[in-house]
């Protein structure tokens, strides 16, 4: 299988005073984040699509995704680390624990906040 993991763990914290980290601004009245998902979605070599959220944005960022995407089962969304690196094993974990890993599968690496 070909997973797509989109990171957005990050804070935005060295953007300054803003109230949300930045892969939520909106670009073109749409969050960024959702911006990148759908470059993501538009490929179906990719069987799921994960999430990475922080913890205290998690429903914030199911709640987009339903609002601007709808209910899709290839897009999920997973708590992140407290690192990149932890992030990324999250969402390796989360398929280790409902599919299960094989030496053939792909796991594809993305950058929330950057959807073009």
């Amino acid at each position: 299988m070909i997973y797509a993991e989109i990171l957005a763990g990050g804070k935005g914290t060295r953007m300054g005073n803003v109230k949300m980290p930045k892969q939520f601004l909106l670009l073109n009245n749409k969050p960024i984040i959702i911006h990148t998902i759908e470059k993501f979605i538009l490929n179906d070599r990719f069987e799921k699509i994960i999430v990475v959220s922080p913890k205290e944005w998690v429903n914030h960022t199911k709640d987009i995704i339903l609002k601007f995407i709808g209910a899709l089962e290839r897009v999920v969304v997973v708590e992140g680390g407290s690192d990149r690196n932890e992030s990324i094993m999250k969402g390796i974990r989360y398929i280790e624990e409902t599919v299960g890993v094989s030496d053939e599968d792909i796991i594809v690496t993305h950058d929330s906040v950057r959807p073009f």
